[in-house]
């Protein structure tokens, strides 16, 4: 059956823009963001907004797109929405490229299709650019590669070495701080909380943390997550197991004799240290007292523990202003010469809390 006359199926700029008594662009630049650089009055802005929503129309993004070349979409690849640092990246993101004229394409399962070669999901779509959370695991930049090579790109997280944009952050950094706020505290049997015990290691803190444990005389320990026993292989390395997993690990933990434990442990991130942290009390261990614990990314949560958590705070928000300032001006700029790589390294900073 048809719609009606006047539903949003049928709605064209043209019936907007008569019913507004303005041009066809006009109506244009104001639907699309535009306003600013159009110079459109916000009266004229109002009124034609209040026409849309009266005549119901929704503009047709990606007819939009093959008639310009350009469709206002960004594509976002990042590794799981249940860790709540990510779930704040995709919604800093979306606030800020709404302001800048861009809605966001989220694609948080990359890395299973990348486990599996399956094609990635934002190639099938005609988004106009990428931000991208990628660790240096060369398969996984190889996967990426093959099905991102001809949208520009700007990679989160890490550092690139290929010419590509990035905004990194400067893990060291991170590592030397909670290392040197602990000695302070007068912990010396420091361990480190590793996810991925039997895969290659990718993140560069650990290798400080055996660094700076040996310049102090300390024997480094790193501590694997205790495996889920689920149908799903790869749960144990997802964000959805890392609560389960931490607080597993802290119950095995806390069942070592009191001179076989360490005194401290350094956790992968906050949802670790969370689980861990759960997993401890559970078993009647206290924290700090018993065995002080340290997160990465500075999530809420982490605040809202009984005792809230030491932690490095990721600088999220302006980690994803400075790709998207990068991106669209890869998107915008007409000067060909201009090719040379952006790049950004950003710090995190040490939050005390109550666990250490």
């Amino acid at each position: 059956m048809n719609a009606p006359k006047g539903s949003a199926m049928h709605v064209s700029l043209r019936e907007v823009a008569e019913r507004a008594g303005v041009a066809r662009g006009t109506v244009s630049s104001v639907l699309n963001n535009r306003s600013v650089e159009a110079r459109i009055s916000p009266e004229t802005q109002a009124r034609i907004r209040r026409v849309a929503e009266e005549l119901g129309y929704r503009p047709n993004r990606l007819a939009q797109g093959l008639g310009k070349g350009r469709t206002n979409i960004l594509g976002l690849m990042i590794p799981g929405l249940r860790n709540p640092f990510f779930l704040s990246l995709l919604e800093i993101a979306e606030e800020r490229a709404l302001r800048a004229g861009y809605d966001v394409l989220p694609d948080s399962a990359f890395q299973m299709r990348a486990a599996y070669d399956m094609q990635g999901k934002l190639s099938g779509w005609p988004v106009d650019g990428i931000l991208i959370w990628v660790t240096p695991d060369q398969s996984l930049v190889d996967y990426l590669g093959k099905w991102t090579q001809d949208v520009p790109a700007v990679y989160l997280g890490y550092p690139r070495d290929d010419g590509s944009d990035f905004v990194a952050i400067n893990r060291d950094s991170g590592v030397s701080q909670v290392m040197e706020h602990l000695r302070e505290r007068g912990y010396r049997r420091i361990a480190y909380l590793y996810p991925w015990e039997d895969l290659q290691p990718v993140d560069s803190r650990y290798a400080l943390y055996a660094r700076l444990c040996a310049e102090a005389g300390q024997v480094p320990e790193r501590i694997a997550l205790e495996p889920l026993d689920r149908p799903n292989t790869m749960s144990a390395i997802t964000q959805a197991g890392l609560r389960e997993a931490g607080l597993m690990t802290g119950l095995k933990l806390a069942a070592r004799a009191a001179t076989d434990r360490p005194d401290a442990v350094v956790c992968h991130n906050d949802l670790v240290a969370i689980g861990l942290f759960s997993g401890l009390r559970r078993a009647g261990l206290l924290v700090p007292q018993d065995i002080a614990v340290v997160g990465f990314d500075g999530i809420d949560e982490g605040q809202y523990l009984e005792k809230p958590l030491t932690t490095v705070v990721t600088p999220g928000e302006e980690m994803i202003e400075a790709a998207l300032e990068m991106l669209t001006y890869r998107l915008n700029t007409t000067n060909e010469t201009d090719r040379q790589p952006r790049s950004l390294i950003l710090h995190g900073v040490l939050r005390i809390g109550e666990t250490t």
